[in-house]
C-alpha cells in the first residue's frame, strides 16, 4: 500500500509539473526559411536545391505582370558535372537567366540634340561638274552570331550559387497574378541528367523575410482611473 501510494504521488507530482508547460521543440521552426528539395541522381548520388526563395520586394510584395528575381543553391552530389538545362514556373510567363544589370533601373532616352544644319556652296558658274563613276555598292556585312547562353554547369562535388549577390541569378517574368508576402510561386528544374526538382502541389517558393525587422514600439502604460493615483496596496 506505502509503496502504491508513493508512486502514485509520484506520477501526480510529475504531471502537476508538466501542466501547462510547453516542450523545447513545440515552437521550433526551421533554421533556412526557404524551399530545399533533394532528387537521387539516375546513377547514384543526389542534386539538391537549397534555400530557393523570392527576393523580398517591400511590405506589398510583387504586383501581377512584375519580374521577381529568385535566390538560391544548387548542389551535385553525383559522379558526372551536370548543368541546369531548362526552369520554368506556372506562375509566370517565363523565367530567365537575368544578371545584376537587370536590376538597375533602365535611363531614361535623352534628348535628341538637333542635328546642324548644312549650308551649300554656290556652283561655280559655266564650269561643268565632273562626271562621277558610280561605284559598286559593297555587300552588307553579315549580322554577328549571337552568343550562346552560358551553360550553368555544377561541378562534381561542388554547388552553383544563384543569387544576385553573386552577379548571375534566376528570375520570374510577368508574373501572372500578385504575390503578396508570406506567399510563393511554382517552380521547375531540369538537368542534364535527367533529373527534374519540382515544387510538390501545396508546396511553393516562398517570399524571402526582410533583411531587418521593422521596430516596433514600446507598449503604450494603461490609463490610470481618475482617484487610483497615490491609493495604498
Amino acid at each position: 500500500m506505502l509503496l502504491a501510494g508513493g508512486a502514485a504521488a509520484a506520477a501526480l507530482a510529475l504531471t502537476g509539473c508538466s501542466a501547462g508547460m510547453n516542450s523545447q521543440t513545440a515552437d521550433q521552426v526551421a533554421a533556412v526559411p526557404g524551399f530545399s528539395w533533394t532528387v537521387p541522381g539516375p546513377n547514384g548520388g543526389n542534386v539538391a536545391l537549397r534555400d530557393a526563395m523570392v527576393a523580398y520586394a517591400g511590405p506589398t510584395g510583387y504586383a501581377q505582370g512584375a519580374t521577381a528575381p529568385l535566390q538560391l543553391r544548387l548542389f551535385n552530389d553525383t559522379e558526372q558535372p551536370i548543368t541546369l538545362d531548362k526552369f520554368e514556373s506556372n506562375d509566370a510567363a517565363g523565367v530567365k537567366l537575368a544578371s545584376a544589370a537587370d536590376l538597375k533601373p533602365s535611363p531614361s532616352p535623352a534628348a535628341q540634340s538637333p542635328s546642324p544644319s548644312v549650308t551649300t556652296s554656290p556652283k561655280a558658274a559655266g564650269s561643268p561638274s565632273p562626271k562621277v563613276s558610280a561605284s559598286p555598292e559593297p555587300d552588307a556585312s553579315p549580322s554577328p552570331a549571337t552568343a550562346a547562353p552560358a551553360k550553368l554547369t555544377i561541378p562534381v562535388g561542388g554547388y552553383l550559387e544563384l543569387t544576385p549577390a553573386s552577379g548571375q541569378f534566376l528570375a520570374l517574368t510577368g508574373l501572372k497574378q500578385p504575390v503578396v508576402n508570406g506567399e510563393g510561386v511554382h517552380l521547375k528544374l531540369t538537368f542534364s541528367n535527367g533529373v527534374v526538382i519540382e515544387t510538390p502541389p501545396g508546396t511553393v517558393v516562398p517570399i524571402a523575410p526582410p533583411a531587418t525587422m521593422p521596430s516596433r514600439l514600446p507598449p503604450s502604460p494603461p490609463p490610470t482611473r481618475a482617484g487610483e493615483e497615490g491609493t495604498g496596496h
